[in-house]
């Protein structure tokens, strides 16, 4: 007997999805690596208009699960905005979009403020303070990260976070009150090891599409450039790339203002580099437990594609025809990925073994 999912909304505190199961079409959210909210979206079949018109602002909260496995929270936010369409022919819906960033707040207001001799987090920390956001979480390897003057021209606290995100080499994101820069790369901001899940043909996994390699510019090393006052002349900071393939090194086309800020540069552009050797996409069945910077294990699909990646975005998907699906987008393919070695014992080939395998004496 398949397993039946079941889902829960609340709105403004109150639990809505018995109210709007028979007349739900879908329900969507989104958690992508390196943007700085959540998004939901739930269409609803408005037909006589039965559902109250939520406000905007309004708290709401979406989990997915499995009937008598319990659900899981998988998005928190407010009510960004709400639109009703229809036609003559075509009915009635109502489309609610959510995010996790509260859009109204101030953390889009822009801010006109220094902060001296202090570190990733204490800057964070003090601008967050001004844009009403608290709750701020930092990688304890970028905490550390100090640099004698940080400031907000006319910058809000989101663009300020992404900006700091993009020269340290980490990811921010914001949900509700709470703050995230996370090591790009690296997991949880705790030091604790994100999940990992397994997609396994013949069990949960529903369709992929994966390329092991890609043919983009490939580089060995990154650098950046930053010019030290001491010595009275420019300075480079390089970092190494897991590629041993190439010989190239990627640069950074802008100067940086000290060494610190340029081996957050390089290092940010050595981890994109990683990132985009390879991926692609993987669809099944509903899962709390995939989250952007955690692994996901690849079984069945093939040899040279089987086996792990680097999460970096995720799509929970909820229709009353298909029931609870989860589909990821896969980045930094790991140990054994690309890899086909079927065929290679005796060949004495040294580029890489046969293209064909041996003939299958029942396939001729």
């Amino acid at each position: 007997m398949s397993k039946r999912a079941v889902y829960r909304v609340r709105v403004a505190g109150q639990d809505i999805s018995s109210r709007i199961d028979p007349l739900l079409t879908s329900i969507r959210v989104s958690d992508r690596d390196g943007t700085h909210s959540d998004t939901a979206e739930i269409v609803i079949d408005d037909k006589d208009a039965r559902v109250l018109l939520p406000r905007t602002g309004d708290e709401i909260d979406v989990a997915f699960g499995w009937a008598g496995d319990g659900i899981s929270v998988v998005f928190v936010g407010k009510v960004d905005e709400v639109e009703s369409s229809g036609s003559r022919g075509g009915g009635r819906e109502l489309r609610i979009s959510a995010k996790g960033l509260d859009t109204q707040g101030k953390g889009k207001e822009a801010q006109q403020i220094n902060i001296d001799d202090a570190t990733v987090e204490e800057a964070l920390k003090e601008a967050g303070k001004n844009a009403g956001i608290t709750d701020i979480k930092v990688d304890p390897e970028l905490a550390k990260i100090r640099r004698d003057w940080w400031g907000l021209n006319d910058e809000s606290f989101i663009h300020f976070g992404e900006r700091v995100a993009r020269e340290v080499g980490g990811v921010f994101k914001v949900q509700g009150n709470r703050a995230i820069l996370a090591k790009k790369g690296g997991g949880s901001v705790t030091g604790q090891e994100m999940p990992t899940v397994t997609a396994a043909w013949g069990q949960n996994l529903i369709a992929w599409r994966i390329k092991p390699e890609m043919g983009r510019p490939r580089n060995k090393k990154a650098r950046a450039r930053w010019y030290d006052p001491d010595e009275a002349k420019w300075k480079t900071k390089e970092v190494e790339i897991d590629d041993d393939e190439v010989e190239t090194t990627l640069g950074d086309r802008y100067s940086r203002a000290d060494e610190d800020e340029a081996e957050g540069s390089a290092t940010n552009g050595k981890e994109e580099t990683e990132d985009e050797k390879g991926g692609g996409s993987v669809e099944m069945d509903g899962t709390a437990m995939a989250r952007p910077g955690g692994t996901l294990i690849l079984v069945g699909a093939r040899p040279g594609i089987d086996g792990p990646y680097r999460i970096a975005s995720v799509d929970h998907t909820y229709t009353r025809s298909g029931g609870w699906t989860t589909s990821v987008e896969l980045k930094r393919p790991g140990e054994g990925v690309g890899k086909d070695d079927r065929g290679k014992k005796g060949s004495g080939s040294s580029g890489g073994g046969d293209f064909a395998l041996p003939r299958d004496p029942e396939l001729g």
